[in-house]
């Protein structure tokens, strides 16, 4: 199992409607990518990260589902605006059960 993190900030001028907008195209994501197993994603929480506002996790069966996703029409639609609206983001895809 592919666990895909993403942690990230937006920029200051992204709105709140753009916010929300993104935010609810990520949650829709595992409906249009067969790959994609489950996405789950908030606010970072609990004063130990500050330097990160928001985190998404999602599932994916192995790197060849992950790479299948990479590629998706509805991934490279979200992706150019989820980018423009960030300040930073960073990302680690976890192998999980090794």
């Amino acid at each position: 199992m592919i666990r895909h993190i993403l942690l990230w900030n937006y920029k200051d001028q992204t709105s709140p409607e753009e916010r929300a907008r993104i935010e609810a195209e990520l949650v829709s994501l595992s409906t249009h990518v067969p790959s994609l197993r489950e996405v789950e994603w908030g606010p970072v929480v609990g004063g130990r990260n500050q330097s990160f506002t928001h985190c998404f996790i999602m599932q994916f069966d192995d790197m060849d589902a992950l790479a299948q996703y990479s590629t998706h029409a509805a991934h490279i639609k979200f992706a150019g605006p989820f980018r423009e609206a960030c300040e930073v983001q960073v990302v680690a895809d976890v192998e999980i059960g090794v």
